[in-house]
């Protein structure tokens, strides 16, 4: 259990306002992938602090998780990752329709917006759906906290933030391949 120890205190450093009280007072029955991942899931799911999405209806929104609650963002960030897809023949380009919403860069973008804050999104991985949450954006706490998930088989997809200028070029270059 010393790896859920670490585990504990890695989130802690990394969540904001995570309390590890409850974590520490319940830990997993065993260390298996997901065990852990449910356990985790369970209680930053009880504090506001995780939200599962499924990529396949997830449009790049800001999830409700509670560091996000009271942050002042000036716009949509996903009105702008719109404004470029909207007009992709997907008959002519190069991209599939249904792959689209997993290749779009939407966590990245809203995390270009959270740059001011110090905090930024991530999800786990290697999951087919997301599980999402926000971390304090200080790279030494995140890299630990990725070596703790890997522990049990699970990483951090980091989502380095990108603006508007690398969305577009990103969402140019799937068109193109």
């Amino acid at each position: 259990m010393e790896q859920i120890q670490s585990l504990i205190v890695a989130l802690g450093q990394c969540i904001p306002e995570l309390n590890t009280d409850s974590m520490q007072a319940s830990l997993p029955e065993n260390s298996q992938q997901l065990t852990v991942l449910t356990w985790m899931y369970n209680h930053l799911s009880e504090q506001g602090l995780i939200s599962y999405e499924e990529w396949n209806e997830y449009s790049g929104y800001i999830p409700k998780l509670k560091p996000l609650s009271n942050l002042a963002i000036s716009e949509d960030p996903a009105d702008f990752i719109f404004s470029l897809i909207e007009d992709i023949d997907c008959s002519v380009d190069s991209i599939d329709p249904f792959e689209m919403p997993h290749l779009m860069p939407w966590l990245e973008h809203i995390n270009f917006y959270l740059r001011p804050y110090r905090i930024r999104l991530v999800n786990l991985l290697p999951f087919e759906n997301a599980y999402i949450f926000c971390v304090r954006d200080d790279e030494a706490s995140l890299q630990k906290l990725d070596s703790c998930l890997q522990s049990f088989d699970m990483a951090l997809n980091f989502r380095d933030a990108m603006d508007q200028q690398q969305v577009s070029a990103h969402i140019e270059s799937l068109i193109a391949e």
